[in-house]
């Protein structure tokens, strides 16, 4: 039988929103500023009304069961939708913004994104915050509810993502190109020399693997020539590389943007096997599209990545 909305307590779905994205009744109860028992009381009710548990136990955490796994994204779009309502007079004025902007993405590109915001973003608006954390799969929950603003990401369509992760969900803007180029220490044997495909495969590598991987784009690339490369050193850590790299003879192929953090002290030349292109992509949920404080920070931070890749683009076309 159909439910009608004006028989239905609206508090319940602020409530069934921070259920779905804490799963703990009390994290939740916390959000709101219930006491615990007026929120399990309001679960209570919201399980009558689905007919569904929709938090269980799974061993010391709460699980959301398939149905509510279905009804987040709803109802956080919906909660969303309601504080529109009530902002909707609100002008955003950089110069007085306070609060956090959490940015979800791996380390080296955190340096990017640190170098835009101090450069655009924190000059007009010097009380916001920037939070980086790390890129993971539950980042696109945390985006779903609100926690995370923005992810920035290498393509989707190249990345092994699990079951239950569905990035059509989230509006997606390419950023920048990332080049793949191969770095050496400058004082490396064979820095400033010419470099061959049968050179390159006999040194020793590191590859930079966030997710723990044994091969990479590299290896693919080379075993469709039939060869193979010895992995000397592997870390999750795309910055860690980089002291590795200076205390070896190793040499790494890794994107233009990390190697550009450690440019002066290293020799960069293309890869002598074809590897393409893997764009840098920002996602965020689409509630936050038209919002005038998420837009106003997306559009600087995105000039200004812009312009760096630019910068580097050119210094390399030079070099």
């Amino acid at each position: 039988m159909e439910k009608r909305l004006e028989s239905i307590d609206l508090n319940l779905l602020v409530a069934l929103h921070w259920l779905l994205t804490e799963r703990s009744v009390t994290a939740a109860a916390n959000r709101i500023g219930l006491s615990q028992p007026a929120m399990s009381r309001a679960l209570g009710r919201l399980r009558d009304i689905f007919d569904d548990p929709l938090l269980v136990k799974s061993g010391a955490a709460m699980q959301l069961t398939p149905m509510a796994e279905r009804l987040q994204s709803a109802t956080a779009h919906a909660v969303e939708r309601c504080r529109d309502v009530f902002r909707a007079t609100e002008n955003f004025a950089p110069e007085t913004a306070a609060g956090a902007f959490r940015i979800a993405c791996v380390d080296y590109t955190g340096v990017m994104v640190a170098d835009a915001w101090a450069g655009e973003v924190r000059p007009a608006a010097p009380a916001m915050n920037l939070e980086i954390v790390d890129l993971t799969i539950e980042a696109s929950r945390d985006l779903v509810s609100g926690k995370i603003d923005l992810v920035i990401m290498p393509d989707p369509s190249v990345l092994d993502l699990p079951p239950g992760v569905d990035i059509d969900q989230f509006v997606r803007r390419k950023v920048i190109p990332q080049n793949y180029l191969c770095a050496l220490r400058k004082d490396h044997p064979d820095a400033g020399k010419r470099m061959t495909l049968k050179k390159y495969v006999a040194l020793d590598h590191i590859l930079v693997a966030p997710e723990g991987a044994a091969i990479g784009i590299v290896d693919r690339a080379l075993a469709h020539k039939g060869l193979e490369r010895r992995i000397a050193y592997l870390t999750f850590s795309f910055l860690l590389a980089l002291p590795i790299l200076q205390s070896t003879d190793c040499v790494i192929t890794a994107p233009d943007g990390l190697l550009a953090i450690d440019a002066d002290r290293l020799v960069t030349f293309p890869p002598p096997v074809e590897l393409g292109l893997i764009d840098l992509y920002a996602g965020w949920h689409p509630n936050w599209t038209h919002d005038k404080r998420h837009r106003w920070v997306r559009g600087k931070l995105f000039e200004a990545l812009a312009r760096d890749y630019a910068r580097r683009a050119g210094a390399t076309a030079s070099a």
